[in-house]
């Protein structure tokens, strides 16, 4: 009985793991809407992708965009959020009105659906690297001035 209970869960699982990019991967366009909800794809002119599932993450991303606006200025960096762990309440009456203070867009995941491929770790940031719409290298920071460097 533990062995069938076992395999299906293996099976269930499993799916999860195959779908997550890695490099060398394809990276498909996502059509999001960013925190004024509007069309946002992050598309073949992205070159880096900031992602991140988790408040921690944010944190950290906001941190270092703020240190060094002119990274994002430069038009081939995205940042995505996905929010769908977040209660809708506080997603619509806090984190939102937060997001649009930022002098960035923000490409915001409400479901969880779109960014479920995209590899994190528990609230770190992850940077996915782009070449000719193919992942290149997949890095995750834990600090502000790691990701700043990394972005440099």
């Amino acid at each position: 009985m533990k062995a069938i209970i076992l395999i299906l869960c293996s099976l269930l699982v499993t799916p999860v793991w195959a779908n997550t990019y890695v490099v060398g991967d394809p990276m498909e366009t996502l059509k999001l809407q960013d925190q004024y909800e509007a069309d946002y794809a992050i598309d073949s002119t992205i070159k880096q992708v900031l992602f991140s599932r988790s408040m921690d993450g944010g944190t950290l991303i906001q941190t270092a965009l703020d240190e060094q606006p002119e990274l994002y200025k430069k038009g081939d960096l995205a940042y995505v959020a996905d929010i769908s762990a977040m209660p809708s309440l506080i997603a619509r009456f806090v984190a939102i009105p937060q997001f649009k203070q930022f002098a960035y867009r923000v490409a915001l995941d409400r479901d969880g659906e779109i960014t479920k491929a995209l590899p994190a770790q528990k609230d770190q940031v992850t940077l996915i690297q782009i070449s000719d719409n193919k992942i290149t290298q997949i890095s995750y920071f834990d600090s502000a001035e790691s990701l700043l460097e990394a972005l440099k």
